[in-house]
């Protein structure tokens, strides 16, 4: 399955199910100059991800950190993490994800399975993620079995279901035998500043077709200007300004390609007051100007 674009609600949770309730588990392929953006924006789901590089480089924020993964290499992110994949060079790079509920291997959530097994790791304050690199003889195991399960989702031979929930039990029992000792379930998260970034994301998507500014951005996450800068770039790389200007600028490629609006109307629908600086500031992103990216893109 190829998404192009990561639908999330006001509070940044991704808003597709994954999988059924039956079989709650889903495979993507992801190829990453079919996205509209060119890339998988902030957003976060219940589902535990684990994501795998097939060709070039990717880089994975999740919260204020940075990790690479190079083609071979994957990555496991927690439960409830913010997190944003970008190529690291190159736009054809690709990968795939699987995600999935804890209940596909835990069954319910009151069994032994789930509780012994499962919680610790998915209500773990301090754990994120887990980089699976090839030079560790566990993660590497790890990654094997992951490629195991891409293979099956597409031969989908009979049986094919029960043997990747087969693999995904093996993958977390290397799991949790490694970082059992590490995992410290009462330790309360160090900072709040996700939860405040979140809030100042939320009031952003909600309100960037008007003239807002730092003051109101802070104003909506209860914190001061200067704090709502520094989780920013703690938290997402970038200033709230900056943050502003890229999703304005996406809004305004879903509508070139919604419609056949003027350039100027847009603009001013996604919260630019004059249509020179959009221009500018829509190439910046999209190496390109609107009309350009109309013409490349648009679908009548």
């Amino acid at each position: 399955m190829q998404a192009t674009r990561i639908e999330v609600n006001d509070d940044l949770q991704e808003t597709v199910k994954h999988g059924s309730h039956d079989f709650p588990l889903a495979i993507y392929t992801d190829k990453f100059d079919l996205f509209e953006d060119g890339y998988i924006r902030w957003h976060w789901h219940k589902e535990v991800q684990f994501s795998y590089s097939l060709y070039d480089k990717v880089v994975v924020y999740i919260e204020d950190e940075e990790i690479i993964l190079c083609p071979g290499e994957g990555i496991m992110i927690n439960s409830n993490v913010l997190h944003q994949i970008k190529p690291y060079d190159n736009s054809n790079c690709m990968m795939f994800s699987i995600d999935f509920d804890s209940t596909l291997i835990g069954g319910s959530e009151e069994s032994l399975i789930e509780k012994k097994y499962l919680s610790p790791i998915i209500e773990s304050n301090n754990l994120k993620f887990i980089s699976l690199k090839l030079d560790v003889p566990w993660q590497k195991r790890i990654l094997v079995h992951l490629e195991q399960v891409f293979i099956l989702s597409h031969e989908k031979a009979y049986g094919y279901e029960l043997e990747m929930k087969n693999y995904l039990s093996i993958i977390w029992l290397n799991l949790i035998k490694e970082i059992k000792e590490d995992i410290k379930r009462t330790v309360p998260s160090e900072s709040n500043d996700d939860e405040r970034v979140k809030m100042a994301m939320q009031y952003i998507q909600n309100h960037y077709s008007d003239n807002i500014d730092l003051a109101g951005i802070a104003r909506a996450a209860n914190i001061s200007k200067s704090e709502c800068c520094r989780s920013f770039k703690r938290i997402l790389k970038v200033t709230p300004f900056e943050y502003l200007m890229e999703y304005r600028v996406s809004k305004a490629a879903e509508l070139l390609l919604k419609n056949k609006d003027s350039i100027s109307n847009i603009s001013l629908d996604v919260g630019f007051n004059g249509i020179s600086y959009f221009g500018k500031v829509f190439k910046k992103y999209r190496k390109c100007s609107p009309s350009e990216y109309r013409n490349k893109y648009f679908r009548s």
